[in-house]
């Protein structure tokens, strides 16, 4: 098949996607906004589309780029995937790719949608509502990676029998239950590596921090990675307010922040030098961390939301808490830390589940069934 992806090539859920489809023999072309952070890969060729006016014309620019961006951005994408001519034009996250897709008006058009862009961008404004509509009623294929997700895009799409579940799934190879069961260290490491942006609300990991070391002062936190030195950039302003919370806090001391390069490989070791690992945004799906986390055999806790349901049942592999909720997080994680076994229980019990539930290769493969159906139907 030649496959054409619609999608952010710094994001490392583009590259994964990417990677299983060129590992496949798949011919696979990259058309992005935002060139490609990644190693270079067989069968891929890369298209970066630049804006129309340069960043540091900043009224001027992000007015063309943002509002009429997408619309003169389809000319130019529609002659390229003209050249391409693929079989597939496969576009990822609904409120951007996903309108460049819709303007193109591809036979076999393709979009999965990351959550936040159902979950939360078209509940903003009429406008994006009524994107959404037109999105996905036009696609011939719609994924997505959780249940919760799927009965969101069913408000905006009429027929649910294109609408799939499709994990974007873990890498089994790369994480995988750590081989002992506790580190041999009496300090207690807290792990989040969720974006430290307000949808995830590492403030108030922040703000449990003094519950906890007040009973337990043997306890660190290791917050957040960065995937390339683009995300850094980002970061930097949202890491400083965090800061100044753990400041006016007196727990600084507790927290280590990540915020360097990070290869894919090596991000296991930061996992198997955790014992409980946290994940607490206002809104998800089925969180990547989450499930990678929950592969490497770390007991979790997750706030009360739909899509965590789909993988935590409170009190038997983690503990699901209120949404902003320090005081509720701190108890958990008390709870979890005076009971090891607990602790290792829920470990286990996560790592089964992944495995049997969210084999990348498996959910991949799955995707490709889906490409060849679409194919013979045509």
């Amino acid at each position: 098949m030649r496959i054409c992806f619609l999608a952010d090539g710094k994001s490392v859920h583009t590259y994964n996607w990417i990677h299983y489809f060129t590992k496949k023999g798949h011919q696979t072309h990259l058309i992005s906004l935002d060139g490609y952070a990644f190693e270079t890969l067989d069968n891929l060729t890369v298209h970066t589309i630049k804006p129309f006016f340069p960043n540091n014309i900043r009224i001027l620019s992000y007015l063309i780029n943002s509002w009429f961006g997408p619309f003169l951005n389809s000319f130019r994408i529609r002659r390229l995937v003209r050249t391409i001519n693929p079989d597939i034009l496969h576009s990822h996250y609904l409120t951007d790719y996903g309108l460049l897709g819709y303007l193109i008006h591809f036979p076999t058009f393709v979009v999965t949608l990351w959550g936040s862009d159902i979950l939360v961008t078209p509940r903003k404004s009429l406008y994006f509502r009524f994107m959404a509509k037109f999105i996905l009623n036009s696609a011939t294929l719609i994924t997505c990676d959780s249940e919760s997700v799927k009965d969101e895009c069913l408000i905006y799409c009429k027929d649910q029998e294109k609408v799939k579940v499709v994990l974007w799934g873990v890498d089994l190879t790369t994480f995988h239950e750590r081989e002992d069961d506790r580190r041999d260290t009496k300090i207690i490491n807290i792990l989040s590596t969720r974006n430290i942006i307000s949808l995830y609300n590492i403030d108030t990991i922040v703000s449990s921090i003094p519950s906890v070391v007040k009973k337990y002062p043997d306890v660190r936190y290791t917050l957040k990675w960065c995937t390339n030195e683009h995300e850094i950039q980002k970061i930097t302003s949202s890491k400083n307010l965090l800061l100044k919370i753990a400041s006016s806090l007196n727990v600084t001391e507790y927290i280590e922040f990540i915020n360097k390069y990070v290869p894919y490989t090596e991000l296991p070791a930061i996992h198997y030098n955790a014992d409980i690992f946290l994940s607490v945004p206002s809104s998800d799906s089925s969180s990547i961390s989450l499930l990678e986390a929950m592969a490497c055999g770390l007991p979790v806790i997750v706030s009360d939301l739909p899509a965590n349901h789909e993988w935590i049942t409170d009190g038997w592999n983690g503990f699901i808490i209120p949404v902003r909720d320090p005081e509720k997080l701190a108890e958990a994680i008390l709870q979890l830390i005076e009971n090891p076994d607990l602790m290792r229980l829920f470990g286990k019990r996560n790592a089964q589940i992944v495995r049997d539930r969210a084999d990348r290769e498996k959910q991949m493969a799955h995707m490709e069934g889906l490409y060849k159906q679409l194919l013979e139907n045509k």
